[in-house]
C-alpha cells in the first residue's frame, strides 16, 4: 500500500470512531500552561463524566485556540454538543443527566 492510501485509510478510521448518537463534550483547558493549573478542574470533571462515559465523545482542546476564540471561551470551560457551556463541574453534575435523557442516551 502507498502512503497516501495509508493516510486515507486512518482519517476514514479516526472518523468512524466518532458516535453521532453519543454527547460530544470538548473540555478547554490551556494545554500550553502548566498542568498544575488545570488538573483539578480536569479531575472533577471527569469525576463528572464517568458513570456516564460510555454514552459521552470527549475531547481535551485548548483553550489558547481558535476555536475557542470563535466560542468566546475566556477560562477553562466544558462545551457540550457544540452549544452549551459549563465553567464549573458543579454545574455540569447537575446538568449532565438531563442533556443526555434529553437525547435519549439514559
Amino acid at each position: 500500500m502507498k502512503s497516501q492510501e495509508l493516510k486515507s485509510i486512518s482519517i476514514k478510521d479516526n472518523k468512524n470512531t466518532i458516535d453521532p448518537k453519543k454527547l460530544k463534550v470538548d473540555i478547554y483547558v490551556p494545554l500550553d500552561a502548566c498542568a498544575c493549573e488545570w488538573s483539578q478542574f480536569m479531575n472533577r470533571v471527569f469525576t463528572v463524566l464517568t458513570p456516564y462515559i460510555k454514552h459521552i465523545n470527549y475531547d481535551t482542546k485548548n483553550l489558547n485556540s481558535e476555536e475557542a476564540r470563535q466560542l468566546n471561551l475566556h477560562n477553562i470551560s466544558i462545551v457540550i454538543d457544540e452549544q452549551k457551556k459549563f465553567s464549573s463541574s458543579f454545574t455540569l453534575k447537575k446538568e449532565l443527566p438531563k442533556l443526555l435523557k434529553t437525547k435519549g442516551l439514559i
